[in-house]
């Protein structure tokens, strides 16, 4: 009897191309279009609402100053909300937002938006205001935004809310490992102190984090990001001359000052691909390089820059696309935006255009909008339960912003009818093996594929044999073998690596064997055979006559649960017969053999035929008659002991008694019984 259940690994990701990142079990945010709007520069815009490549915006109003960049925020369906340059902020209609006036002062990255984990309508403002006249320190702080009325209004009384004072212009945010909560990590001058705040849905927790790691920063400017999956922190501080990564933890907010990357080639732009294996720093005429993440060791690390581009421009930011693709400011680009096409290919592979989107007249300036990473991440989705003849179910961890799929599960033998567009299906493949799937996700007019690669496994097959029986009082000596396996349960106990099992009585045994996941079920019956029976009582015992192999025994009844066969010997184990019945053998022991079952044998007996005692003649002494004159003599010896107890018959006369000494005869047949 068989039964057989499944259970899940690792996943490969292709974003809007064919390129490849491995993952591990990652619940993660899904892409959103809260980054469709891009306003920027000096009037400039781009919009992703059209799909990709973006659209040049010409409705914008903010003007950043040299070395400022934005902040901007859509809503879940992709429509502008507002935006802002660090000073003001504007809302859809391109006006100064309610109380949106003189809210800080244009940085770097300009600010960051954050959404109100437990209210829709209520959003972050977080950015740096200065203090005082140069040199007085930046203070981070906080204003909230509420969008209920649709166009938005900064409340007055929650304007401005100091947080931390003396930072770097560095400011990124990413998603906590709950997938609800956000951080915001900014960086402190003159100081190697990385200081992270907790937003929930309670509000923002302005005790921070703060993790001492890497470089005291002298200078202010440059980008940070987290990447999108919550794991590293690039930083690029121009002025210092210098780029950093390091590890982050989504779960704590704190940075490591383990295994630090430290390069020193100056970065103004710094971004990570969309699946996180590659890291982009842009400083520059000749410094923007591409850096393999995938070894995670800093010597490696750093060795793996490639240098993207050769052209004469000037520093800029870099910012990831809701579509996939880094998009590239620098100061001296005619009013285009560069973009890296395919960031998660490795090197030159990754395919840098320098002149790639038209910004319609407007202008860059210095810094691009900023948003929080996990906008950006991929999709991804889970697979789990990976048994032949059993369906696999399809995940997608977050469907945020999602508006259709598309399933390829590249089952070759079951083509054309290997797709889906539900947004969990569970499909069985063919059987056995390695496929890779795809999943398209359409959000508005942009898309994006990943792809997952997927095992099959072969079901674990035990086979504990055919059911077996042990012959009556015979020892039970039987190994058990299940097979290979990770995981083994005989009769219900679980035993790790216990391929084997040694069996010394009868009864019922069954394993389940689990291997990738899968288990497959096996029992076998171990028994006993019943004695055989012999049953004597209408049986006949027939003597033999004067030693002859006359004698016989008749009528007996033997006995047992399957087919057998009965063998007769004698005391000297000489067959002497191989049926129930004993026939034509002579005074002696005998003894029945029942022969059942695997080999089994049981012996009945012995038994006796007698002889029916007629007295045995030794020797006859004959003497003739001579000349017919009656003087013939015959002497009978009898056999030792037996009794002289001879009768005699002469030419057919009657039997008469005789010692055994027999004159006086003539010529005559004698019968001796």
């Amino acid at each position: 009897m068989k039964a057989k259940s499944y259970s899940g690994h690792k996943i490969l990701f292709l974003s809007l191309g064919i390129s490849l990142a491995l993952l591990i079990n990652v619940q993660v945010f899904a892409q959103g279009k809260q980054a469709n709007n891009w306003y920027f520069g000096h009037r400039a815009g781009i919009t992703f609402q059209q799909g990709s490549p973006p659209v040049a915006l010409l409705d914008g109003q903010s003007i950043s100053p040299g070395e400022a960049g934005t902040a901007c925020m859509s809503d879940k369906d992709g429509n502008l909300l507002f935006y802002s340059d660090g000073k003001t902020i504007y809302n859809k209609n391109h006006q100064v937002m309610t109380n949106g006036d003189n809210v800080g002062s244009p940085t770097t990255q300009g600010g960051m938006i954050v959404q109100n984990p437990g209210n829709e309508n209520r959003y972050y403002f977080f950015n740096f205001a200065t203090t005082g006249p140069p040199p007085s320190p930046y203070k981070f702080q906080y204003s909230i935004i509420d969008m209920s009325n649709g166009v938005g209004v900064v409340l007055p009384d929650q304007k401005k809310i100091f947080l931390y004072l003396n930072t770097t212009f560095h400011l990124s945010a990413v998603l906590h490992e709950n997938m609800e909560d956000v951080w915001v990590a900014v960086h402190g001058l003159g100081i190697n102190s990385f200081i992270a705040f907790r937003v929930t849905a309670s509000g923002v927790i302005t005790t921070p984090e703060i993790s001492y790691a890497g470089t005291s920063y002298l200078g202010n400017v440059g980008y940070m990001k987290i990447s999108s999956d919550g794991k590293w922190l690039g930083v690029g501080n121009y002025y210092d001359f210098l780029t950093e990564l390091y590890r982050f933890d989504n779960s704590t907010g704190i940075v490591s000052n383990q295994n630090v990357v430290t390069i020193p080639v100056p970065a103004w732009g710094v971004e990570f691909s969309p699946d996180n294996t590659r890291f982009y720093a842009q400083g520059g005429y000749l410094s923007f390089y591409q850096y393999d993440l995938t070894s995670g060791d800093p010597v490696q690390i750093a060795a793996s820059a490639v240098r993207l581009s050769t052209e004469p421009f000037g520093s800029g930011a870099l910012q990831l696309g809701p579509d996939g693709k880094i998009y590239v400011g620098f100061l001296a680009n005619d009013g285009y935006l560069g973009v890296i096409h395919d960031p998660d290919k490795k090197g030159l592979l990754c395919n840098f255009e320098f002149h790639a989107v038209y910004l319609e007249g407007r202008t860059y300036l210095d810094g691009l909008p900023v948003f929080m990473q996990s906008y950006m991440r991929n999709p991804e989705f889970t697979t789990s339960q990976y048994c032949s003849g059993t369906p696999t179910q399809f995940n997608i961890a977050n469907t945020n912003g999602i508006d259709s799929v598309y399933w390829k599960f590249k089952d070759f033998v079951n083509m054309p009818n290997d797709t889906s567009t539900l947004l969990s299906p569970a499909y069985t493949f063919s059987g056995p093996g390695t496929y890779y799937p795809e999943l398209t996700v359409y959000s508005g007019l942009l898309h994006k594929t990943v792809k997952d690669t997927v095992v099959i496994y072969q079901l674990p097959t035990p086979q504990l044999g055919s059911d077996t029986m042990f012959c009556p009082g015979a020892a039970i000596a039987l190994t058990l073998n299940a097979g290979p396996g990770d995981t083994y349960n005989w009769n219900g106990n679980f035993t790790p690596g216990s391929q084997t099992l040694a069996v010394t009585d009868t009864g019922t045994y069954f394993v389940r064997v689990r291997q990738h996941g899968c288990t497959g079920y096996d029992t076998i019956q171990v028994g006993s055979y019943p004695p055989a029976t012999a049953d004597i009582t209408n049986a006949q015992f027939n003597n033999s006559n004067c030693n002859q192999a006359d004698g016989s025994i008749t009528g007996m009844v033997f006995g047992a649960v399957i087919p057998f066969d009965v063998v007769w010997h004698n005391s000297e184990s000489v067959e002497m017969g191989n049926a129930p019945d004993l026939l034509n053998v002579p005074a002696g022991s005998y003894t029945a053999t029942v022969n059942f079952g695997s080999s089994c044998s049981q012996k009945f007996g012995p038994y006796s035929i007698s002889d029916n005692n007629a007295t045995q003649i030794a020797d006859v002494l004959p003497t003739p008659d001579h000349c017919n004159q009656g003087m013939g003599l015959l002497e009978v010896l009898p056999a030792s002991g037996n009794p002289a107890d001879f009768l005699y018959s002469l030419d057919g006369g009657p039997y008469q008694a005789n010692s055994g000494l027999f004159t006086g005869l003539g010529e005559a047949s004698i019968t001796l019984a």
